[in-house]
């Protein structure tokens, strides 16, 4: 009797660990390194901004040290119409409000919580919470409007700040009214970044410029901060930062990243942004998202250009920003990829400027890809995975579109990084390559737990590591290539087959603009007549001009299944 070769075909485990990855010290000797390559190039260049705003802080021409005027052509543009500050203007701002927070008691380790919009003064505190070793943390300034008080009340009680930044006086009212009552200090430092115009000289509340007019510390102070800052990983648990989850699977959650954490990740993605791309990377997102933190301070690193608009992920704006100022990076979710098509539409070499193109925030499909390669046609694209529980995990090792496998119409997230491990797990074990389960992580950057120990089961220690259950479909492939194929939540039992959420959201943007029987058409070929559809709802059915996104521009399904519900309950049920 012979016996099929199939019957012994080893178990190979969807689990893979990417080795050792050394990392450097702190956050600032990743940031102090893009320093010394550029110090009279442009760190930031802010679009939206004048260039006079807030001249009084930076020295114009030359700064203290590392002489010389700035280097209009590092970014190429005629200087003078935004705002735009080198690396030795921006360093030498940060430690003027480094300065006025030391004067003030915030003593390292403590929270600095901003409200504000992208722009400078994010860029300024952020380099200033680096050097000081302050704990930052980022909320969406919606948090101020009215409806939002007991949600704010909620978070500032949990965050327990010992600095707030809000934008201006409307937002310093708003934040006096939440904090009464509440078991805080109460001498908590509270800024504006505009001024305070007619304000009493009592008052709690005080200018961004005003802290700057503190005596600036001397040579010797400033040499032992910064030399703190260069061995901040002497306490490697320190928060560097707390971030909220986007809230759409339920409840926005605190996600307390260490410094560790965070070094791992500038040092994890130095393939992302890197000295081809960095002259000019075009960063849109709100400072409460992790993106915005993390490729602002990957630019740092390279001695590149961080080039700011303030109206969050926008097409207009990003379209603007390319053609005007000649920007190298650009970052794209899956929603932003038509939009951007409409804008470019008819300007042929208006994006030539772009070598990297980095899509991700959500599932990324093939037909995704397709479209961002043929409107930056001189530009890698490239899939970048990111958590606000943990990033760095992946890696893209794809240069050609034509080596990209696909999961039907699913990009993958890539390779697993150096430093990092991944498992795709079943009910009970580790699943075979090939197979769907939960994608676990592991990695530096993943957090301890959330803010407040809510949900500690998406969380274990298991073999010296930290792992975070992700609540995602994955998959992996026998390549050691990874795939993410939705949310656990989200899978549908079908009547012969169950299926991830991700292929119907990818099957509809690629049949964008298709008629109703090419849909149908294509869903029995997929999954068989057993599954065939009724017939199709189009979203001004429900109300919908387009599939509406929340603020990290991931379509937000909750508000898609709320419409549809409310449709179905005043339409036929055949439908």
């Amino acid at each position: 009797m012979s016996v099929s070769r199939s019957c012994f075909r080893p178990f190979l485990p969807a689990e893979i660990d990417g080795g050792h990855l050394p990392v450097d010290p702190s956050v600032f000797t990743h940031i102090e390194r893009g320093l010394h390559q550029n110090p009279q190039g442009f760190a930031i260049q802010s679009t939206h901004q004048q260039p006079c705003h807030f001249s009084a802080l930076v020295q114009t021409g030359s700064g203290t040290e590392n002489g010389g005027a700035p280097n209009y052509d590092a970014v190429e543009r005629e200087p003078g119409t935004c705002l735009a500050w080198t690396y030795t203007q921006l360093h030498h701002a940060a430690l003027r409000i480094a300065a006025g927070l030391l004067a003030r008691n915030a003593q390292p380790s403590t929270r600095m919580l901003l409200l504000i919009p992208n722009g400078a003064e994010f860029c300024l505190l952020l380099w200033t919470a680096v050097v000081l070793r302050v704990t930052i943390v980022c909320l969406d300034e919606e948090l101020l409007n009215v409806e939002q008080h007991d949600e704010l009340r909620r978070m500032l009680k949990t965050i327990n700040p010992r600095v707030i930044v809000v934008q201006d006086v409307k937002g310093a009212d708003v934040i006096d009214v939440a904090l009464r009552n509440l078991p805080l200090d109460p001498d908590i430092l509270k800024i504006t970044l505009s001024e305070l115009a007619g304000s009493q000289p009592d008052s709690a509340w005080r200018s961004l410029l005003s802290l700057s007019l503190t005596p600036a510390l001397s040579a010797s102070e400033t040499e032992s901060l910064l030399s703190s800052a260069r061995w901040d990983s002497s306490n490697a648990a320190r928060t560097y930062s707390i971030l909220y989850t986007s809230g759409t699977s339920g409840v926005p959650k605190g996600c307390p990243l260490h410094i560790s954490g965070m070094s791992y990740v500038l040092q994890s993605q130095s393939w992302l942004v890197n000295a081809e791309n960095c002259t000019r990377a075009l960063q849109q997102a709100h400072p409460c998202r992790g993106i915005a933190i993390a490729q602002t301070l990957q630019t740092w690193r390279e001695g590149g250009t961080v080039v700011m608009t303030g109206n969050g992920f926008n097409a207009g704006d990003l379209v603007h920003a390319v053609k005007r100022h000649a920007v190298s990076f650009v970052v794209l979710t899956p929603a932003m990829v038509h939009p951007v098509a409409d804008e470019l539409k008819g300007r042929n070499g208006a994006a030539d400027s772009v070598r990297t193109v980095q899509i991700g925030g959500d599932a990324v499909t093939r037909g995704a890809l397709e479209i961002c390669t043929r409107l930056f046609p001189k530009a890698r694209v490239v899939v970048n995975h990111g958590m606000t529980e943990g990033g760095g995990a992946f890696v893209w090792p794809f240069n050609r579109p034509r080596d990209i496998p696909f999961y039907g119409e699913m990009s993958p997230v890539g390779s697993v990084a150096r430093g990092a491990a991944v498992r795709i797990r079943g009910a009970n074990a580790t699943v075979a390559r090939g197979e769907l389960g939960e994608l676990h992580v592991s990695c530096p950057s993943i957090i301890p737990g959330y803010l407040g120990g809510v949900s500690a089961q998406s969380f274990h220690d298991e073999d010296g590591r930290r792992w975070f259950k992700t609540g995602d479909v994955g998959l992996m492939d026998k390549q050691g290539v990874v795939f993410i194929l939705g949310r656990m939540k989200d899978m549908i039992n079908g009547k012969t087959c169950v299926v991830n959420a991700g292929g119907p959201f990818a099957v509809l943007a690629r049949y964008t603009g298709k008629k109703e029987a090419q849909i149908r058409r294509h869903v029995v070929r997929a999954l068989g007549k057993s599954n065939a559809l009724n017939g199709v709802i189009y979203l001004h059915q429900l109300g919908l001009e387009r599939f509406p996104v929340n603020g990290t521009h991931k379509i937000a399904r909750g508000d898609v299944e709320g419409a549809m519900l409310a449709y179905l309950q005043t339409e036929p049920t055949s439908r």
